[in-house]
């Protein structure tokens, strides 16, 4: 009886044994693929940022995509790269949408407006990571044309 209570026990220790190097093995391959989202490495800075994507893309911009650039990165720019930021954002958003013909095009913001709407959520530092396209979007989706 000894016997079988012994192998028992070492049997449920191998079971569990496995189940842990599996949950530990899928949470290492998890933190992997985490560890590389939306981080810069450490040794480059918003400027190197900044100068790698105005000679890749040939524009001058605050960001990488229209789809990445933050409020953080709005504030760190300067006006020209705001400039740009605006034009990338407003071909972005005024993309074909679909083949409705009541809209066949995504809503715009006048640039001024666009910039003014910029200057005031970024301006807050709860806002630094905010995405500038979602802010446009939305705000053009109430006023734009």
């Amino acid at each position: 009886m000894v016997h079988h209570a012994i192998q028992a026990i070492q049997t449920l220790l191998r079971r569990r044994a496995r189940q842990t190097l599996a949950s530990a093995a899928a949470l290492i391959f998890a933190a992997a693929l985490l560890s590389g989202c939306g981080s810069v490495s450490q040794g480059s800075t918003l400027g190197e940022r900044q100068g790698a994507t105005v000679a890749e893309h040939s524009s001058i911009d605050v960001g990488e995509s229209a789809r990445s650039d933050t409020c953080a990165q709005w504030k760190a720019g300067t006006v020209k790269q705001r400039d740009g930021a605006l034009i990338r954002l407003r071909k972005f958003a005024g993309s074909p949408v679909g083949s409705s013909s009541a809209l066949q095009y995504g809503h715009v913001l006048s640039d001024e407006r666009a910039y003014r709407l910029f200057q005031s959520f970024c301006a807050h530092h709860f806002a630094r990571a905010f995405k500038l396209y979602k802010l446009y979007e939305r705000a053009a989706a109430f006023v734009g044309h």
